[in-house]
This record gives structure tokens, sequence and C-alpha cells, in this order.
């Protein structure tokens, strides 16, 4: 665990599975409203075609970073990416993914995969926020926004922080459970609701305080057709949500 300090407002993203032309894209917004720190929530690689180049990109930004269940398979070559598919089509896409990705990622990012860490503390003024990958019980659960209420409640009341911060799912939304905001922050890679645009999240510590909701979700197009082209020189079979004007393929 690491704990940081954080006074300002400061922006999150997660789940960029190798999807450079958003990753920049999403930077590119950051730096444009003038944030002063970002956090990353992981899955780094994994689906998209330049796992390598997303990872470098962060790990040399400084970005402080959590490990994402793809990450932690292709770190550590578990031969799991820790995934769930309910589909056929679904289980292709990933085992395409896990054989190629697994293949390609360089022995530097796998070092710097293993070095993340699996969630952090971020001390504001108005209480404690927490980040994970998943939830705080397991880096590779879905806390989709359907989760009955009950259940909230309970993890609320097990991981008693005012905001939890997390990603996993892809779908972003905001929650409030009782005295507790759960906060999806999306996709900066490979979103999957309906929206091709990538998301992250702002977030505004200073609101806490005033018990007010503080996280702001940003959505960002992105240069589809560099990604398109990209994947075309990979074997990876993996889809996207497409631009309205574009078709994939």
């Amino acid at each position: 665990m690491k704990t940081m300090q954080i006074d300002q407002p400061f922006a999150v993203f997660s789940d960029v599975h190798g999807n450079l032309p958003a990753l920049a894209a999403v930077l590119a917004d950051i730096e444009r409203r003038g944030v002063a720190r970002t956090f990353c929530l992981g899955d780094l690689v994994g689906y998209g075609p330049s796992p390598n180049e997303v990872a470098l990109l962060v790990r040399d930004a400084g970005i402080p970073t959590l490990v994402g269940n793809y990450d932690q398979g292709i770190g550590f070559e578990t031969g799991d990416c820790g995934c769930v598919y309910k589909t056929d089509v679904q289980r292709a896409e990933g085992a395409a993914s896990l054989a190629w990705t697994q293949n390609v990622v360089t022995a530097e990012v796998k070092a710097y995969l293993r070095t993340l860490e699996d969630h952090f503390v971020l001390r504001a003024p108005g209480g404690d926020i927490l980040a994970v990958h998943g939830s705080p019980r397991r880096i590779n659960e879905y806390l989709f926004e359907d989760r009955p209420t009950s259940a909230m409640e309970r993890m609320a009341r097990d991981y008693p922080y005012p905001t939890i911060l997390f990603g996993h799912t892809h779908v972003p939304y905001t929650r409030r459970v009782g005295d507790a905001v759960f906060a999806n922050v999306g996709s900066a890679g490979r979103p999957k609701d309906g929206d091709w645009r990538v998301c992250y999240a702002l977030i505004d510590p200073a609101r806490l305080r005033e018990g007010e909701d503080l996280v702001e979700l940003v959505r960002v197009p992105y240069d589809f057709e560099r990604l398109l082209a990209d994947l075309a020189a990979t074997p990876l079979i993996t889809s996207y949500a497409a631009p309205p004007d574009v078709r994939e393929g």
C-alpha cells in the first residue's frame, strides 16, 4: 500500500489496455486542463496493440500506478489474465490477446509491472480516498453499478473510506451508498458502455470536506483510425466501440 497526500484536484484513469492513441488523448486533455497530479488504476496492457509503449509512457511520466489483473498476469507470467468471459467471441478475443501480449511485452516492461502497488490511500483534507483496480477485496472483482445496495453497504462498512475509486469493468459511474461514494473511472482505452470515447475522472478533494459529489467523469475522443492501423499489424482480434462515422475492419 502506498499513501500520498493530495490537496488539489487530480485526474484518475484506468484500463488503457495497450491503446496508445487513447492514452495520448487522455493525457493531452489532462494537461490542457492544467491538472497537476494524475493517477492510474492499472491494466496498462492486454487487448490493445501497444502494451510496451503505453506502459513506458506511464512509467516515464512518473504517474503513480496500480497493478491491474492483466498487468499482474503478464508481469508475473502466470499464464492467466484474471478475466471473465461470457461469450465465445469474448473468449476468442481473450485467448488471442493473452498469447500475443505475453509474447511481445518486453522484460523491461514486465519488470515494471511487477513493481506496481495493489492499492493507494490518498489523504485529502476531508478524509481518505481509497484507490483500487477491481474492488477493495479483489483485484479482479467486477463492481457493476447494479450491485445490490446491501452488498455495497457491506463493502462500505468493511472499507470505511468516504470515497473509493476503481475501474476494471470499463463502465464509468458514480454511486453514493450511505456516506460513501463509489466511483468507477471507466476505461481510458476500451470503453464498454456504448460510447466510443475513452473516459477518465477528475476528483476535487475539497468537495469531500463539503459533503458534495467530488467526481467528474470526462469523455475524450481519440485517433480511432490510428488504433485500427496499429491493430492491423498484429494478430489481435479485439473489438472496440467505433465512432459513428467509422466502421471497424
